[in-house]
């Protein structure tokens, strides 16, 4: 009766391009009991993408079968059967874009299809977001996270619990009544000889894939939870790429968020995150520079890290002094991009008063970026993401800023 599905991909956006490297289905009764399993590499024949993400070798895929080849047994596997999956609709838009590049439409539609993140959010009111944390609520272990066989046998056994909550037949008999009459189209036949990935592909990344675990769910708006379990899956390895930062703007804009909804949502994560390592203590000096880096990626400063860990210790933090403000010191070097509201003139005039250093061009030794917008996709915005340089923006230099009345003593 259903199928439940996993994919690895090489990036987050099929409109890019990117393309699915691993999939697994597992496939279940009507009681939620395995029927059978099966899973594969592929070949994208292109580079892998976040590789600190799924685990997967450029030598693990080279034998591996392309999507052509097993397009046919996949469409036999999901043919009349409902299919599961967490965050199912980032796993369909793959799954339909490689077989719209073979020449065909299937149908394979979310709105007829289960995902258990959103299941258990209408289930048990509070519930986190990630596969990993759903699972640890249940007791199901999740071993080899981002391997795509181990992360379906979690969903599909996470999926059979919550079956257990619904009567028999379940509310959505009638959609699967639905799905089971659609025709596929008639794939082509190919042979091939399924991979499996090594021992050493995929794993869980640390302290700080935990605390993503721990991140409460958004309900509004109701694109938010889709974007942040692909932020959450990033952020697992303590790091945004330029390119996951590109992707990340894409996939807001795909799912209709807008510029302040993100800024919410990335304030909230922020402050979730530094909330989460205060509750568990060990805030060790490594872990907070882990936190500092995650924050300074999504457009906030170390000062507001220590916002938050001052209001979820409810006063008790001590926050460090650092030099200058807000942890960039006198002699930092700046650079501005994008339109503002006030002339360039004026904020390098500020900068230059406050001991800033401004500059016209990103270099890898530039301390920092003041962008209109964060999100830019300017030169110097492109180049400062390739460099590691931090992106914050006019507000938040605003705030680096001393009183207009100490700047004038600085000045004079």
């Amino acid at each position: 009766m259903y199928a439940v599905i996993d994919t690895e991909t090489t990036g987050l956006l099929p409109s890019h391009r990117h393309r699915v490297i691993e999939i697994a289905v597992v496939l279940l009764d009507a009681r939620g009991q395995v029927e059978d399993e099966w899973v594969t590499l592929l070949n994208p024949q292109r580079d892998l993408g976040p590789q600190h993400i799924h685990g997967i070798l450029t030598a693990d895929v080279l034998e591996a079968p392309e999507f052509v080849a097993v397009a046919r047994r996949l469409g036999e596997l999901l043919a009349g059967r409902m299919v599961v999956g967490h965050n199912v609709e980032f796993d369909l838009g793959f799954l339909r874009a490689e077989f719209a590049r073979l020449g065909f439409v299937v149908p394979l539609f979310t709105e007829r299809s289960m995902c258990t993140m959103a299941l258990a959010g209408h289930l048990y009111p509070g519930a986190k977001r990630t596969l990993g944390a759903c699972c640890a609520a249940a007791g199901i272990s999740l071993e080899g996270w981002h391997s795509a066989l181990a992360d379906t046998r979690a969903t599909a056994e996470l999926f059979g619990r919550y079956l257990q909550e619904f009567p028999s037949p379940p509310p959505w008999q009638w959609a699967y009544e639905e799905v089971r009459g659609w025709r596929w189209p008639e794939l082509p036949k190919h042979e091939f000889t399924p991979t499996v990935r090594p021992v050493h592909a995929g794993g869980r990344h640390g302290w700080m894939s935990r605390l993503v675990d721990q991140l409460p769910r958004v309900p509004e708006p109701p694109q938010a939870d889709s974007y942040l379990a692909l932020l959450d899956g990033i952020l697992a390895n303590r790091e945004i790429t330029a390119t996951d930062a590109d992707q990340l703007v894409q996939v807001a804009t795909e799912l209709g968020l807008t510029r302040l909804e993100v800024q919410d949502l990335h304030c909230d994560y922020v402050s979730g995150l530094a909330e989460g390592m205060w509750a568990a203590g060990g805030l060790t000096p490594e872990r907070r520079s882990d936190l500092d880096r995650v924050a300074v990626m999504l457009g906030y400063l170390e000062s507001d890290v220590d916002d938050a860990l001052l209001r979820a210790s409810s006063g008790r933090y001590v926050v460090p002094s650092r030099p200058g403000a807000n942890g960039f010191p006198p002699g930092s070097t700046l650079v501005f991009t994008g339109d503002m509201i006030e002339p360039r003139e004026v904020w390098w005039d500020r900068a230059v008063a406050a001991g800033f250093a401004p500059q016209e061009a990103v270099r890898p030794d530039t301390t920092f970026v003041v962008a209109a917008d964060p999100d830019s996709l300017s030169v110097k915005a492109r180049a400062a993401r390739e460099y590691g340089v931090p992106i914050v923006s006019v507000d938040a230099f605003r705030r680096l800023l001393p009183p207009p009345e100490e700047r004038q003593q600085h000045a004079s």
